[in-house]
């Protein structure tokens, strides 16, 4: 009697008419949350912010010169990406973005690695570094056009400027907060500096250089549009500026949506090789709790 109850348990739980285990439930469910979570309350807001621009516009409480109808938008960022001048001046500005970029980063961890690990140098060199940082940027962009002209290595130098402060300031935080008695342990071992350096120090310093990673992309987008605005003949900002003095606003919301997804899409780009690289930051107990 046994052996055909088992047989027919198995048999049961082979066409998926047994409930799942509490505990699988469970986990399933906490997984399904967090992964729909997300994209449920963006789809909530983004109708929410619809429908209330949409009524904002329809009841004249905006002028339409100011803020289109949704609908505009939309038409207009469709027709503005089926165009084909239109990637080639998103190609000039995702080229101008990613070399200041580069060039921000190389810039930024040398001298953020050199203050971190010297106080000599943090308490000579980082006061001028503070001021230059406290320079508004917009004043050197005629200078950078001057200098280097319309083309592309004003923007460029225009997005190093802008971007590499971030990552600097992190990596300089990050090397700085290494744990002495690590550092002495590792001595006592007759460790180098370059292996403290790069077995230590760089380690530790990781989730706050990633962080200013993050912040030093979304700069370098704003230091090319901003070397754009100030003189150029291609690239987005360029493009926007067109058609702001062509009064041409739904493409001019239609533009500014396509920079929004640009830096989200590099955003999550470097957030993706954050989570792969400093992948001992996400294995801990408490990880992903925000309460």
């Amino acid at each position: 009697m046994e052996v055909e109850m088992d047989a027919d348990t198995r048999v049961a739980d082979r066409d998926g008419l047994l409930p799942e285990p509490a505990e699988t439930t469970s986990r399933t469910r906490r997984w399904l949350d967090s992964r729909w979570r997300g994209p449920i309350g963006a789809g909530i807001l983004a109708m929410l912010i619809y429908t209330l621009w949409q009524t904002a516009v329809s009841n004249a409480w905006i002028s339409d010169i100011i803020l289109p109808a949704p609908g505009d938008v939309i038409v207009a960022f469709a027709e503005t990406i089926r165009s084909g001048f239109f990637y080639e001046h998103l190609w000039i500005t995702t080229q101008e973005v990613l070399i200041g970029f580069g060039v921000g980063v190389v810039v930024g961890f040398t001298l953020g690695a050199w203050l971190g690990s010297s106080r000599l140098a943090r308490d000579v060199a980082y006061p001028y570094v503070v001021a230059f940082q406290g320079l508004p940027k917009i004043v050197l962009a005629p200078i950078f056009v001057t200098a280097l002209g319309f083309g592309m290595a004003s923007k460029v130098v225009m997005a190093v400027v802008i971007s590499f402060f971030p990552l600097l300031v992190n990596t300089e935080a990050g090397i700085a907060t290494v744990d002495r008695d690590a550092v002495k342990l590792m001595q006592s071992l007759n460790a180098s500096k370059r292996d403290i350096f790069f077995r230590l120090a760089l380690p530790h310093s990781m989730p706050l250089i990633f962080a200013g990673l993050k912040t030093a992309l979304t700069f370098a987008l704003v230091g090319a549009i901003v070397g754009e605005f100030v003189g150029a003949g291609s690239g987005l900002g360029y493009l926007l500026e067109s058609y702001a003095y062509q009064l041409q606003v739904p493409r001019v919301w239609a533009v500014t949506a396509v920079l929004a997804l640009m830096g989200v899409v590099l955003f999550l780009l470097v957030d993706y090789l954050d989570r792969k690289i400093v992948f001992w930051r996400s294995n801990g107990p408490n990880t992903g709790s925000t309460l």
